[in-house]
């Protein structure tokens, strides 16, 4: 199991940096980054109402589908409006990621609302309907806002726009995955959290810490020594392994929370050695956000 699971997280990582790479010749465009995101998402909105359908809340599959296509289409078009009328969006503006978020948080305020309507359009019964609106718009705002702070993190500022600090955030949460599920299964006897996850332990999550801390580490090498471009520096390196670490293990321990309330142990069987796409996404999405706002304050 520990060697599947090895050999499948190094290559989905790859098979990530593969696109990224692809994609520079494609600024600021990057459909390759907008083909894989989307495929992405949207299988793991899929997986997620599945998993919600055994509890009350019962969302529409439908709005779920389309809300998260219509985030991930919308962290798109802010870029291209102003590549086609005056130029890249972050270009010589600080300000340009936290604009950007505009178009995704608007769209998302735009299918809450079509929520209400479509569900006040199907109402046949009390005590149904609001409940499928409230699983309908977390399962929304899980997946596809969350996943939001991802995607955009591409257009970052940067000799090699928002690859470098993707390639942070990938490396640190996986990294810490890797080393809390290994050390945990090594040397793992005091419980974390059993009531969401039996099977975390306290010496997984300090093994998941170093080893998010020594992933974050290594890309700093790379970037300086071998791509010879700015990065955030050993010691916000260090910080920021240790910060995004704990917000990718946190994302890990909210999905098993959410499974447990489904009574399944995982999202599906798609991805061998993981369970399915929301096993391997759920620590990003947490870790996201929080990338996304250390490397607005902090990068150089």
């Amino acid at each position: 199991m520990l060697g599947t699971r090895l050999i499948i997280g190094f290559a989905m990582v790859g098979l990530v940096l593969l696109v990224l790479c692809l994609d520079e010749w494609l600024f600021p465009w990057f459909p390759l980054w907008f083909l894989f995101t989307t495929a992405v998402v949207g299988s793991a909105a899929l997986e997620l109402v599945g998993l919600m359908r055994e509890t009350s809340a019962r969302p529409s599959g439908n709005t779920v589908f389309g809300g998260v296509m219509a985030l991930a289409l919308a962290n798109w078009v802010p870029h291209l409006v102003e590549q086609l009328h005056a130029g890249p969006l972050s270009t010589g503006d600080p300000m340009a990621p936290i604009s950007a978020l505009a178009w995704p948080f608007l769209t998302f305020v735009g299918v809450v609302m079509f929520a209400f309507v479509v569900q006040s359009a199907q109402f046949k019964k009390p005590g149904v309907t609001l409940a499928t609106i409230a699983g309908s718009v977390l399962a929304v705002a899980y997946i596809g806002l969350l996943s939001t702070f991802i995607v955009q993190l591409r257009w970052f500022d940067g000799r090699y726009h928002g690859l470098v600090p993707l390639t942070y955030l990938i490396a640190t949460a996986k990294g810490a995955d890797t080393g809390a599920y290994t050390l945990g299964r090594i040397a793992g006897k005091h419980k974390l959290w059993p009531r969401l996850s039996p099977n975390k332990t306290i010496e997984g999550a300090f093994g998941g810490l170093i080893a998010g801390m020594g992933a974050a580490l290594i890309v700093e090498a790379v970037v300086r020594y071998a791509l010879h471009a700015v990065s955030l520096g050993w010691v916000s390196a260090a910080v920021f392994g240790l910060i995004v670490g704990s917000a990718a293990q946190l994302g890990d321990l909210m999905e098993s929370m959410i499974k447990r309330d489904c009574l399944r142990k995982d999202a599906s069987e798609a991805v061998p050695g993981f369970g399915g796409v929301l096993d391997v996404l759920d620590s990003l999405l947490f870790a996201g956000p929080v990338a996304f706002g250390y490397w607005l304050w902090f990068a150089p």
